[in-house]
């Protein structure tokens, strides 16, 4: 299956939130976007991007994810 959701995307957006957004506020954003866009994209993106050093994902409790932009994202 091809991937929809863009690493760069995921940037944008959490750039334009000022670097730290919860995962759902994350996903409406992309889902606006790219209707067709699922939340497991959007997560196996930021996996990606975490293993690369662009982002950081933090759980709040079981149900809310926080996702924040590491400083130094060229």
């Amino acid at each position: 299956m091809k991937q929809l959701i863009s690493y760069a995307r995921v940037l944008e957006v959490l750039r334009k939130a000022g670097g730290k957004v919860m995962l759902q506020s994350l996903y409406d954003d992309l889902k606006r976007q790219e209707p067709r866009t699922s939340l497991q994209e959007i997560l196996q993106a930021l996996m990606k991007l975490e293993i690369h050093g662009k982002v950081r994902v933090s759980s709040l409790d079981e149900e809310r994810k926080v996702v924040e932009l590491v400083e130094n994202v060229s």
